[in-house]
Order: C-alpha cells, then sequence, then structure tokens
C-alpha cells in the first residue's frame, strides 16, 4: 500500500480537473460561476491549495461530464479494477460490430506483445 501526502493529493485532484475542464473547452470562470464558488476559490482546486467541499467535487464532476473515479484514479490502489469497471462498462454499451472490432484489437494487442 502506498501512503500519498496531501499535497500530492490535491495537485493530483487539480490537474485532472483542469484536464477535463479544458478538454471541454470551458473556461475557470465559467465552471466557478455553474458551481455557485468564486472564481479564486475554483483556481484553488484547480492549483493545488485546495480540494473544496465534496458539494463542490460533486458538482464539477457533474458540469464536466466526468467521474470521481476519473479524480481520484490516479491516487487508488485499485487503478486497475477502476479501469476494468470501465472499459467493461464502456463495453457494453457498444453495438455488435463494435465489440468484434475490439476484439480483434485485443487479439493483435496479445498476439505482438
Amino acid at each position: 500500500m502506498t501512503i500519498i501526502k496531501n499535497k500530492a493529493i490535491l495537485n493530483t485532484i487539480g490537474k485532472r480537473i483542469q484536464k477535463a475542464r479544458r478538454e471541454k473547452g470551458y473556461t475557470q470562470e465559467y465552471v466557478a460561476e455553474k458551481i455557485e464558488k468564486s472564481i479564486d476559490t475554483y483556481r484553488g482546486i484547480e492549483n493545488g491549495r485546495s480540494v473544496g467541499s465534496v458539494e463542490s467535487l460533486i458538482n464539477i464532476c457533474n458540469i464536466l461530464d466526468i467521474t470521481l473515479d476519473y479524480i481520484f484514479s490516479d491516487l487508488l490502489n485499485k487503478k486497475n479494477e477502476i479501469l476494468d469497471n470501465k472499459l467493461y462498462n464502456d463495453f457494453q454499451e457498444l453495438d455488435i460490430k463494435d465489440k468484434e472490432l475490439i476484439n480483434v484489437i485485443i487479439e493483435y494487442i496479445k498476439k505482438n506483445r
């Protein structure tokens, strides 16, 4: 088991949120307004100075269309289980042609390691 210090936790959470926000093309101001927090409070979350409240984290996830798993996955010892669950859930949403294609890709990767 790895012990993670508070500063590393805050930095990781902030970077993941910042990445998701940028991928959506949102500004910090936009997200801060949507979660009803000041821009300074939101910047503090992205810059790793604070994590905010549970309420803020959930609202950020909802605005950015991400999960708490996404935010915390790099900090958890069970990263493989989280990824396995995500892949399983994503796979279930595919139609049969896409599932067959994914299977071919997996077989190719296994064969060519």
